[in-house]
């Protein structure tokens, strides 16, 4: 197997600030994303393994920004992951596609 030196992790709360991403039921997709986010930030802290997170308050960033400091953290390097948090809001029902 093609073993890879991790050099570190970016996690990414998506939406955020103007941009509540999807909502319903009282929830806003953008406040659920920055739990996700600053959850897995503290826990890959705690692991030792080097993590940046992209935002770690409700705020607007756009696009380019968010691609700034997403490469500002480690570079473009192939051995950063990088995990944008979304959860979207469905139709209702169950499928599964092959």
């Amino acid at each position: 197997m093609n073993e890879r030196a991790i050099k570190g992790i970016v996690v990414d709360a998506g939406h955020g600030g103007a941009d509540p991403g999807a909502t319903a039921n009282g929830l806003r997709e953008k406040d659920l994303n920055l739990k996700a986010a600053q959850y897995m930030y503290q826990r890959l802290q705690e692991l030792g393994i080097p993590t940046t997170i992209v935002r770690d308050t409700d705020e607007t960033v756009d696009r380019d920004e968010r691609v700034k400091r997403i490469l500002d953290a480690y570079g473009n390097d192939p051995n950063v992951i990088v995990i944008s948090n979304h959860i979207n809001a469905g139709g209702g029902g169950f499928s599964y596609h092959c």
